[in-house]
C-alpha cells in the first residue's frame, strides 16, 4: 500500500508541476530541475520498454 500511495503522490506532484508550467512568471530553471527528478522517482515498469519521453511530438508553446 505504501508504494502505491507514493506512486499516486508522485503523479499528483507531476500534475501540479504541469499546471505550474502553464502559468505566468514560470521559473524554467525550477521546472528543469524538478521535472526530471519527479519523473525519475516513478517506480520501474511505469513506462513500456524502450519508451523515450523526449521523442514525442513537439507541442505548441513548448519553447516557452
Amino acid at each position: 500500500m505504501y508504494e502505491q500511495s507514493d506512486f499516486f503522490r508522485t503523479l499528483r506532484l507531476l500534475s501540479d508541476l504541469i499546471g505550474y508550467s502553464h502559468g505566468r512568471d514560470v521559473d524554467r530553471a525550477f521546472l528543469k530541475a524538478v521535472g526530471p527528478s519527479l519523473a525519475a522517482s516513478l517506480p520501474a515498469g511505469t513506462f513500456p520498454p524502450g519508451y523515450d519521453p523526449t521523442s514525442g511530438p513537439r507541442y505548441p508553446r513548448s519553447e516557452w
